[in-house]
């Protein structure tokens, strides 16, 4: 997986991620796993990701976002 920014892991650390910095680690898990941030959030939902660590992560993550997105 392509290493966190320094802004990011911050961000983690400090539990005060904005929708755009949930936005960019989905799209860092689901580039790990071979997939877009939209099909990972689409895969999420449908809770047909990878049953795996990056699948639960990514299934966790898509969980926090607003439900509008």
């Amino acid at each position: 997986m392509t290493p966190l920014p320094k802004k990011l892991q911050k961000a983690i650390k400090q539990g005060e991620l904005t929708e755009k910095q949930l936005r960019q680690l989905i799209a860092l898990e689901a580039e790990a796993i071979g997939l877009s941030a939209e099909e990972a959030i689409t895969l999420a939902r449908k809770r047909t990701l990878p049953n795996n660590h990056i699948g639960g992560d990514l299934s966790l993550l898509v969980e926090l976002l607003p439900a509008s997105a």
